[in-house]
């Protein structure tokens, strides 16, 4: 990113401020619907193919995670999305928007507000599926009282035009409430002028999916100043756990495009399936895994924060190093400086007078000349050469830094004199150099003083401990503990083994005991067969 930002200028909706529409409360609502008991027969059923995914009984082809958390998805959405044939719940997500979506439209009919419902899964298609969500939410509207014709589906209007003609519509309010996927309503979609409010009724993958979706309404030209974001979330399903991860892949992402470089690795944000662990947790209703979530982005945080503290004590050892090593070197300079000061013969106006090469000139001109040819007759050499004096000081001709050769006016210090491009302009810098020894031991005192009070306030910081070093160690603590409380595998094989374990003792005991039932039962027989035979004896 560093190497990046040095050919763009990132800029963030943060950093433009633009006046967009606030949103109401300062945050996107949550709708949470209930989790029904189809519901979790269904996630348990998901969790029960994920752990044979897992154990390698199935092969990836025939089940994978992708397929699971694709209809654990669809189940959140709604059940008849996998199942046409299962109940309509009256709490269902669709159910709940259609209550929120029609309330809104009505109580922004005179205003006539339009409103946009984003939802990635179960869109129409030309083959007509035996359940479709988009379908199912736009007859519950039409039965509460909305027009047909003031509902709209983007997913019908294919070219350019019929999408022109549709935007336009809903500008002007003729349409009122607009489906689509973030794919189809996404980039591109311009209706923002009367928008009030935008449903999601399921989470897209990728942070910038949502910036797309709520990107149609904060933006520029829409009428109203207020208004709603709603999120759709059924409770014990991939909802809640989706959302909080799409929270996280934003931080990071905006870490990035900030140019925050104290981080130096981010985490895989394009995976789309849910790992084991998190299908399992979802599945138990565990109010930890949330938990674990907030203290994870806290850690990070953190973590982030100790890193730079790390990094910024590094700068200040330097720092305090260099300067401290520096002041000596200045104090020398001064001390130089201030003894050339002494030493300079006055030169200023007609008393300018410089030796060349054994000749005393006092014309400004012909010195100037002469130093010009001086400097292109050495151009090239790798050795310096004593030329003259000025000023009471020795004039040397040496190899140059920026061009083929420049002088030197070497006092106690040395001075750079630069060969100009005329005569009287290599003159001026020889004058400069030699007048402006004050102004250079001012610059110097100052220096000094500056780098005296850096070296104390630097030396003051060295060893600052991280001022959140607590706060990190007990949530790294808690964090191990929610690991240790939400590691299913562990405590499924545990409970496996003592199952196990519990079973063979009972193989074990009922082996025992049919062994002594047979050695008993052996033994009676054996008596009764004694029995008999003295009997017959005595007979």
């Amino acid at each position: 990113m560093q190497i990046f930002c040095q050919a763009a200028d990132i800029q963030t909706a943060d950093m433009i401020k633009l006046k967009v529409p606030d949103i109401q409360n300062g945050k996107p609502a949550v709708i949470r619907a209930p989790c029904t008991p189809d519901l979790k027969k269904i996630v348990e059923g998901l969790v029960k193919r994920a752990d044979a995914i897992r154990s390698g009984r199935v092969p990836p082809e025939e089940d994978n995670m992708l397929k699971i958390t694709t209809e654990g998805r669809k189940a959140a959405l709604d059940l008849r999305v996998l199942n046409p044939k299962a109940k309509d719940h009256p709490d269902s997500k669709i159910n709940l928007a259609a209550d929120k979506i029609f309330q809104i439209w009505k109580d922004t009919e005179k205003e006539q507000c339009t409103q946009l419902v984003f939802c990635d899964l179960s869109t129409p298609a030309m083959l007509k599926r035996q359940f479709c969500a988009y379908d199912d939410l736009k007859i519950k509207l039409i039965e509460r009282g909305v027009p047909e014709a003031q509902i709209a589906f983007i997913q019908d209007f294919e070219s350019d035009i019929e999408k022109t003609v549709l935007f336009k519509e809903v500008k002007i309010g003729k349409v009122r409430i607009l489906f689509g996927s973030t794919q189809k309503m996404g980039a591109g979609t311009n209706v923002q002028d009367r928008l009030v409010a935008l449903h999601h009724l399921d989470a897209p993958w990728r942070p910038a999916d949502v910036e797309q979706r709520e990107g149609r309404i904060l933006r520029q030209g829409n009428q109203n100043k207020t208004i709603q974001i709603y999120r759709y979330v059924t409770e014990g399903s991939f909802d809640a756990y989706m959302w909080q991860t799409l929270e996280t892949k934003a931080k990071f992402i905006h870490q990035v495009m900030t140019g925050d470089t104290s981080v130096r690795h981010i985490e895989d944000i394009d995976s789309r399936a849910l790992t084991y662990a998190e299908v399992k947790a979802i599945a138990s209703g565990n109010p930890l895994v949330m938990e674990k979530a907030t203290v994870d982005a806290e850690i990070t945080r953190l973590t982030r924060l100790r890193s730079q503290h790390a990094e910024a004590q590094f700068r200040i050892r330097s720092n305090f190093r260099r300067a401290r090593e520096a002041i000596p070197v200045i104090k020398e300079r001064i001390e130089n400086i201030s003894l050339d000061v002494a030493q300079r013969k006055n030169t200023a106006g007609d008393a300018f007078h410089i030796e060349l090469e054994k000749q005393t000139i006092k014309d400004r001109g012909i010195a100037g000349e002469l130093l010009n040819r001086i400097a292109r007759r050495f151009a090239g050499s790798n050795q310096s050469h004593v030329i003259g004096s000025f000023a009471g000081f020795e004039l040397v001709a040496r190899p140059g830094v920026l061009q083929p050769t420049d002088f030197l006016l070497k006092g106690h210090y040395h001075y750079t004199i630069n060969v100009g491009e005329t005569a009287l302009g290599t003159v001026r810098s020889l004058e400069y150099a030699a007048q402006s020894f004050e102004e250079r031991l001012e610059r110097e005192k100052r220096e000094l003083a500056e780098t005296e009070k850096n070296c104390k306030e630097l030396e003051a910081k060295i060893g600052e401990p991280f001022e959140h070093e607590t706060k990190l160690q007990s949530l790294v603590k808690r964090e191990k503990e929610l690991e240790e409380a939400l590691d299913i595998t562990k405590n499924q094989a545990a409970a496996s083994l003592a199952a196990e374990e519990t079973e063979i003792q009972t193989e074990q005991e009922t082996e025992g005991e049919s062994a002594q039932n047979e050695l008993q039962n052996s033994h009676a027989k054996n008596q009764t067969i004694k029995s008999a035979a003295k009997m017959h004896g005595r007979m």
